[in-house]
């Protein structure tokens, strides 16, 4: 199961390699990074989830915990089987 997450820029003293390293160790064996990439202060980054050994929905509330808990924009979104959400609804 794919996530993708759009945020429109990153916070303070963070870097790309930081967060794909910090999802990385939140995910550990349930899910793995498929690509990224920035345009100016804007990015996104595509998740693989594994949804054959659990329940997805746990490594999608640890990515959006993640997020909130870094200090991403209100407006970073994650995007789940064509449904974008925001990282605070």
């Amino acid at each position: 199961m794919e996530l993708r997450i759009d945020f429109p820029r990153l916070p303070e003293s963070k870097t790309l390699d930081d967060m794909k390293a910090e999802l990385d160790a939140v995910l550990a064996d349930d899910g793995w990074l498929l690509a990224s990439g920035r345009e100016g202060e804007r990015g996104f980054v595509e998740l693989e989830l594994e949804d054959e050994r659990m329940n997805p929905k746990y490594g999608i509330m640890a990515v959006k915990a993640y997020l909130q808990r870094a200090g991403f924009d209100p407006y970073t979104t994650m995007e789940l089987a064509g449904v974008k959400t925001k990282i605070f609804e």
